[in-house]
């Protein structure tokens, strides 16, 4: 399991404020999109596949949840979707988080070796 950093006063950050005023909906997107990218280690990329299954609506209100997230900088398009904007400042990479899960396994079967040695 990992986890992503929500700020804790986001309720009051101009950027969400925006967000909010242009379109409610595109909050619960943006964190639904900040759960995703953790769970999936997508480094704050948005594909157009996850808005979809998020909102299985209008697509007119879809269409404006998104637009409130780029016209707030929440998210900038990538060309293949959106990029959640500073995901990275904040959140551990994909990269350094399987390097670490990888160090951690790896000393969990050094300490198993050392104990079935020490029977």
């Amino acid at each position: 399991m990992t986890w992503v950093r929500i700020d804790d006063h986001l309720h009051a950050h101009p950027k969400f404020k925006l967000a909010w005023d242009l379109e409610p909906a595109s909050v619960g997107l943006e964190l639904f999109a900040l759960s995703h990218s953790a769970a999936y280690l997508t480094d704050g990329a948005i594909d157009e596949q996850f808005v979809h299954s998020w909102f299985r609506g209008s697509a007119t209100r879809r269409r404006r949840a998104v637009n409130a997230l780029v016209e707030s900088r929440l998210w900038v398009p990538n060309g293949s979707g959106w990029q959640i904007h500073d995901y990275l400042d904040y959140n551990e990479s994909r990269d350094s988080l399987l390097a670490r899960r990888r160090a951690r396994e790896r000393k969990r079967q050094l300490n198993r070796r050392k104990l079935d040695n020490s029977r």
